[in-house]
C-alpha cells in the first residue's frame, strides 16, 4: 500500500489520509507550538518551556517529512519537475522542499547545541564553577530567529501546496491540477470510440434488413419484366421431326 494515495482521507479532498493528518498538525500543533515557542524565548522562559516546544516541533517535523513527504516527491515529482518546471503540481513541492530542508537543518542544530549546552553547563555546577557564561550559547538568538521564519514560511507554504494539488482553491491562471488518483492512462478514452465487433455486425444486419424491404432495383426490374413465349411443341412431335417431312414434301 502507498501511504501516499491511500487509505482515502477524512477532509473530502481526494488526499490521503496521512495527507490530511500532516495538514491537520501543521494547522493545529506545529504552527501553533512554534508561535507559543517564539513567546516563551522572547520571556526568557528558555527551560524547559521553549526547549521542550523546540524539540517536540523538531522530532514531529522530522518524522512527517520521512514517512510522507519524501514519500510524495518520490513518487511524484522527481520525474516530472525536469519535464514540467512550470506546472504547479511540482514546482510547489519542490519550492515547499528547498525552503524547507534548511530550516529543519537549522531547528536540528539548535536542539543539539542546546543538548551540548546543558550538558556543560551541568559539569561546570558540578565543578564548583561560578562563571558559566562561557558555557552558555551567546549567538543563539540569530539563528532562532532565521529557523522561526524558515519554519513558518515553510508551513504556510505547505498549506497553500496542499490547496492547490488537490483542487481545493484554483492555482493562479485557472488551471487546474489534476490530482494523482485522477490521472488517467494515456488512451484510455480512446477505447470508446473504437466499435466494437458486436456492433459492426448489428449495423451491418440493419442497412441488409433496410435493402431487402425497400427492394433492390436489379431484383425489382427482373420481377417486373414480361416472360419471353416459349415455343409450342405437339404431343409426340420434336422440332427435328417437323423440319425432316418438311423436307421431304
Amino acid at each position: 500500500m502507498n501511504l501516499y494515495l491511500e487509505p482515502q482521507g477524512f477532509l473530502g479532498t481526494g488526499a490521503s489520509l496521512m495527507a490530511d493528518i500532516t495538514l491537520v498538525a501543521y494547522v493545529l500543533l506545529i504552527i501553533p507550538a512554534m508561535i507559543i515557542g517564539f513567546y516563551f524565548a522572547r520571556h526568557g522562559k528558555h527551560r524547559p518551556h521553549h526547549q521542550a516546544l523546540m524539540n517536540s516541533v523538531t522530532l514531529l517535523n522530522w518524522v512527517l517529512i520521512l514517512l510522507l513527504m519524501a514519500v510524495a516527491y518520490q513518487f511524484d515529482v522527481v520525474d516530472n519537475i525536469g519535464r514540467q518546471p512550470d506546472n504547479l503540481r511540482y514546482l510547489m513541492p519542490t519550492v515547499h522542499a528547498l525552503l524547507g530542508l534548511p530550516a529543519q537543518i537549522l531547528a536540528t542544530f539548535i536542539m543539539v547545541r542546546m543538548a551540548i549546552e546543558d550538558r556543560s553547563v551541568a559539569a561546570a555546577k558540578q565543578r564548583g564553577e561560578r562563571n558559566l557564561r562561557p558555557y552558555w550559547w551567546t549567538h543563539a538568538k540569530r539563528v532562532m530567529q532565521i529557523t522561526m521564519a524558515l519554519w513558518l514560511a515553510t508551513s504556510v507554504l505547505g498549506i497553500v501546496t496542499y490547496l492547490v494539488r488537490y483542487n481545493v482553491v484554483a492555482p493562479l491562471g485557472g488551471s487546474e491540477v489534476v490530482s494523482p488518483e485522477a490521472t488517467e492512462p494515456v488512451g484510455a478514452g480512446d477505447e470508446e470510440a473504437t466499435p466494437t465487433p458486436a456492433a459492426i455486425e448489428t449495423e451491418e444486419a440493419q442497412v441488409d434488413a433496410t435493402l431487402e424491404a425497400a427492394g433492390s432495383p436489379v431484383s425489382t426490374l427482373a420481377a417486373t419484366s414480361d416472360p419471353e413465349p416459349a415455343e409450342t411443341v405437339e404431343v409426340g412431335e420434336t422440332p427435328e421431326a417437323e423440319d425432316s417431312g418438311s423436307g421431304g414434301n
